[in-house]
């Protein structure tokens, strides 16, 4: 199989792919939460563990890179099967959709199962997508993805309005789509890939990279900083609104329109300029603009008062998470040697899952000793905290850090 052939196929691949990985999108930013709090009236700490749930997933991935070498699978392979006990997982949630624990946990070891095999996809598109067109094929396929949790998104609040408990047919889709993506991931292109020869059998092999990777720690500690304002406010969007004790519990429909479907349009529409920027563009730059834009949208969010604030918040957002996917997902492409793309990722999603894990739980700590207009201030000077801080680096940036963060893709070493 040639490159082209090898693209095309990846691509087209991820295009149905992203449909299933849309439905569950709206599990992780609105249904349920919204589920936890409308049906079963879930108490704080068992809220937190569900937003944590990927969270242990991201942190848990930094062991898949050691674990995938010791079983000899392949990348693909080993992706799809963890997805498919993720699905495994959530139809346990739909077979007993009465009970709150089982609720709860089915439906967070199905997100801890997906976030956990993020590295080795991300080790895919370095290896089968071109670093010239990386950020725009991968964008095209958020694109779809986005539209998808769109429709998803409209759909299940249609649904939920009609009648509460037609959360149920909720449950099924969510267990079907993680088992539909889990098939899809199968049929990728199993491509070669050589292991780090400096590699060890440790499974906490991988951090050695946080020591040896100047601009990888520099850029760890920018999205530390970033993620932790980011994750507290992205954890508190829903309950700000439909939890009647703090004075607003809008309908289910207005909920899912303004938290599922607002900033699924406008991540649409800024998906693809956002993927050819990233392919353009110096990385720094890229990450800086798009902590302003994700600044901005907690601020008015939280600071501004009514629908259309609450509106304009999540406009904000979708715009700022049409960027942040693509950078989140691919940043290390640019970054890390070709075989070792996979290591640097699954740190990358270790601190991630770390910060996401311990931010819901901070989040729901604040809500009873802060106003949300305080919590939305102080989430957003962490943000912009974030981009100052890289920005210091590019200016003091060598001719190493500008070769490989520029424009012209990923840095090459062999």
């Amino acid at each position: 199989m040639t490159d082209q052939e090898i693209t095309r196929r990846t691509f087209h691949n991820e295009l149905w792919r992203s449909l299933p990985v849309g439905a569950l999108d709206t599990l992780i930013t609105t249904f349920g939460m919204l589920i936890a709090v409308r049906v079963f009236d879930m108490q704080s700490l068992a809220k937190s563990l569900f937003i944590a749930s990927t969270s242990g997933g991201l942190m848990m991935s930094l062991f898949v890179v050691p674990l995938l070498l010791r079983s000899r699978g392949t990348i693909a392979s080993t992706a799809a099967k963890v997805q498919l006990c993720g699905g495994t997982a959530m139809a346990v949630s739909a077979i007993f959709p009465g009970t709150a624990w089982l609720f709860v946990t089915g439906l967070s070891v199905g997100l801890f199962c997906m976030a956990m095999q993020i590295p080795l996809l991300t080790q895919l598109y370095r290896a089968n997508y071109p670093a010239h067109s990386r950020g725009r094929l991968f964008s095209l396929t958020g694109t779809l993805r986005a539209a998808s949790s769109m429709a998803f998104g409209l759909f299940g609040g249609w649904l939920l309005t009609m009648d509460l408990q037609n959360y149920r047919w909720l449950l099924v889709a969510f267990a079907l789509s993680g088992i539909i993506s889990g098939l899809l991931t199968y049929r990728l292109p199993a491509t070669a890939w050589q292991p780090p020869s400096a590699a060890s059998g440790s499974l906490w092999t991988s951090l050695r990279w946080i020591k040896l990777d100047r601009d990888f720690r520099t850029l760890l500690i920018s999205w530390m900083m970033m993620g932790v304002g980011n994750l507290i406010a992205a954890a508190l969007f829903v309950e700000y609104l439909a939890n009647p004790r703090h004075g607003i519990n809008l309908p289910e429909k207005d909920i899912a329109w303004i938290v599922g479907v607002v900033p699924v349009i406008f991540r649409i529409l800024f998906s693809y300029p956002w993927g050819l920027l990233y392919d353009r563009v110096h990385f720094f730059a890229v990450r800086a603009s798009l902590n302003v834009f994700f600044a901005a949208a907690v601020f008015v969010f939280f600071y501004g008062q009514g629908y259309w604030a609450w509106t304009i918040g999540m406009a904000l957002i979708g715009i700022a998470n049409a960027g942040g996917n693509v950078t989140w997902s691919l940043w290390v492409t640019k970054l890390a040697p070709q075989h070792a793309v996979a290591e640097y990722m699954s740190v990358h999603t270790f601190f991630t899952g770390f910060r996401g894990l311990v931010s819901p739980f901070i989040a729901f700590y604040l809500i009873d000793h802060v106003s949300f207009s305080n919590i939305g201030i102080a989430c957003s000077v962490a943000i912009l905290a974030a981009s100052g801080f890289i920005t210091l680096r590019a200016r003091g940036g060598d001719s190493d850090t500008s070769h490989r963060l520029d424009p012209r893709g990923s840095y090459e070493r062999l």
